[in-house]
């Protein structure tokens, strides 16, 4: 490395430790002490880059580090200013040290070092991210996961995507590339496909459209035209408007279920299932633990009833399945991520961890969960005026897309031999798994 290592070290850790993905990640505060185990230079030459890793009591993380002459940085940073670490020499010279993530040229010339000069690229488009990684575009066809926080051993996240690879399951943005040194994986390329849409966008618009239903009718008319009894808006049948709005989802909704099932079936053939095990049913009764309200107290003691060995099998979830990991692409659903995110883990425990076994019931609650969410945010977006008309529809939406989910996923061939024999303890393990979410969402809501 030309340019001074010893500066290098301490500006990057001086760096590392105002980054919000520092100090959420340490645990259970910041560490006192804080050093460079691992560096390679990916670049000579101005502008140079190099990458470090740095252990934090337990942790890594990754600084990617770019240097350049002073007077070039202005333009180059383009008000990402915030990423300049400092001065650095660089043989006789000096040169300002930044955050190599701020640099086009630099993201570029991390492309072809992680594909292995495969991929080069001429336009980059950063992607707001969560903190624990930066996310980049290139030439709208790749996508580059570049880890911040890093994982010790393989990353669950990165393990997942390539198992599925392997063995098929083609609704998946595919691995392109995967960076892995000194024991650790620092970032994943995959595909990128600007056409796709993602699924909450997707239900966000279908529920819009058929909730302007509310504002387009007078108040006092009924769905008919007549005026209802109490003077408010009603439908005649709600399940009847959701069906034959324009916006429908279901059918969609079906599709997804079937897609789901693959991906249950792929993670089976990738990593193994076994039967479930005590732990199964003890997960989705211990989530209820303490719960009060629409029947949680007694879906909590059914739960705890289940005999393990009519649970159904264990596999290797998702473990974070909502409609914002899903995409609707011109061939199909996909699934675009997998929520691998150790700051999340650290905050959530190892039960929201991506990659752990468990029932495939608690990705089908996931989804579920999410789809009431939707219902949620589009209601809370209506005026108070609409809100009975809105609401009845709303729920209406909500059961509609949540049954057609569930139905495409039970109709998949082959997905049956994952849950339990029995459908109604399919079921109970469902509403419980649903209403832990529900309740750990009002736990967390900035408004409980």
């Amino acid at each position: 490395m030309a340019v001074d290592q010893d500066d290098l070290a301490r500006l990057a850790i001086a760096y590392l430790e105002r980054q919000h993905w520092y100090s959420g990640a340490a645990e259970p505060a910041p560490p006192a002490h804080a050093e460079v185990v691992a560096a390679r230079t990916i670049r000579e030459e101005r502008p140079g880059l190099a990458r470090l890793v740095v252990g934090a009591g337990t942790r890594r993380f990754q600084v990617l580090v770019g240097w350049r002459d002073p007077s070039e940085l202005s333009t180059v940073l383009r008000g990402r200013e915030s990423a300049i670490l400092g001065p650095v020499s660089d043989g006789p010279d000096q040169v300002l040290a930044y955050d190599a993530v701020a640099d086009d040229e630099l993201l570029v010339e991390l492309l072809a070092h992680v594909t292995g000069g495969r991929e080069r690229a001429t336009l980059v488009r950063r992607v707001p991210s969560l903190d624990s990684h930066a996310s980049v575009v290139y030439d709208e066809r790749l996508f580059m996961k570049c880890y911040r926080v890093l994982d010790r051993g393989a990353r669950p996240e990165v393990e997942v995507v390539l198992g599925l690879d392997r063995v098929g399951f083609n609704a998946l943005l595919a691995p392109v590339a995967h960076w892995r040194e000194d024991g650790l994986d620092l970032a994943i390329v995959r595909e990128f496909l600007p056409g796709a849409l993602e699924g909450r966008l997707l239900a966000l618009t279908s529920l819009r459209d058929l909730l302007a239903h509310a504002s387009g009718r007078e108040e006092g008319a009924s769905s008919d035209g007549g005026p209802d009894a109490g003077g408010a808006p009603v439908v005649a049948d709600p399940e009847d408007e959701c069906a034959s709005a324009g916006g429908d989802l279901a059918s969609e909704m079906a599709r997804l279920g079937a897609t789901t099932a693959r991906l249950h079936l792929a993670l089976s053939e990738a990593f193994g299932d076994r039967p479930a095990s005590a732990s199964t049913v003890e997960d989705a009764a211990s989530a209820l633990g303490g719960a009060r309200g629409e029947g949680a107290t007694e879906v909590a003691e059914r739960v705890a009833s289940v005999d393990p060995g009519a649970a159904g099998r264990s596999i290797r979830l998702h473990g974070d399945y909502h409609l914002r990991r899903v995409m609707r692409s011109e061939v199909g659903w996909l699934v675009a991520g997998f929520g691998d995110d150790p700051l999340y883990g650290a905050s959530e425990g190892e039960v929201s961890r991506p990659g752990r076994r468990g029932s495939p019931v608690e990705d089908l609650a996931d989804m579920c969960n999410s789809v009431h969410r939707v219902a949620e945010e589009a209601l809370a977006q209506r005026p108070g005026s609409e809100t009975p008309l809105a609401s009845e529809l709303a729920r209406a939406w909500e059961r509609r897309n949540r049954s057609a989910f569930l139905e495409g996923y039970a109709a998949t061939e082959g997905v049956g031999r994952l849950l339990p024999r029995d459908p109604s303890v399919t079921e109970l393990l469902l509403s419980a798994h649903e209403l832990a979410r529900e309740r750990r969402y009002e736990a967390t809501s900035p408004d409980t």
